[in-house]
């Protein structure tokens, strides 16, 4: 009698033991921020406010052989933004008001990103802007596009 009452209480210790391993596995798994296009989009602008290159590019769909001109384009936009181009506004604020999903196709997608500028105490503008999205082996990556001028200097 005392032995299966000890194999029961042993038996419910390792239940116990499993299910909250099993909980803890859950809790600290990787989150993807590719895993759907709202996602994405939120992990580039957290990127771009914190001016950081490397997780910019990370967030784009590109074919390697054009990574410095998209590295040059991102470099610019930073660069504007940080007041280093002259004749850009200043901007005082930028806040990012919503990321919404407008449409999503098999292997494409759109999210609305809605934001509120703010240019002086007087001069506040809301916006908004689409941005495309590819999927890229089950993750959601920016749809990068490159053109191409001549320019006769």
């Amino acid at each position: 009698m005392t032995r299966k009452i000890l194999f029961e209480i042993i038996g419910t210790l390792l239940m116990v033991g499993m299910v909250s391993c099993m909980s803890e596995q859950k809790q600290s798994g990787v989150n993807n921020p590719f895993a759907t296009p709202v996602g994405c989009v939120k992990e580039y602008l957290d990127a771009k406010s914190e001016r950081n290159m490397s997780r910019m590019l990370n967030c784009y769909l590109y074919d390697t052989k054009f990574e410095r001109i998209l590295r040059e384009g991102l470099q610019d936009l930073i660069d504007r933004e940080d007041g280093k181009v002259r004749g850009y506004t200043e901007i005082k604020r930028y806040q990012i008001d919503s990321v919404k999903l407008k449409a999503e196709y098999p292997n494409s997608a759109v999210v609305t990103v809605n934001y509120t500028a703010t240019y002086s105490d007087n001069d506040v503008y809301s916006g908004s802007y689409d941005l495309n999205l590819v999927k890229d082996a089950g993750n959601w990556k920016l749809e990068a596009e490159f053109g191409y001028s001549i320019n006769a200097n």
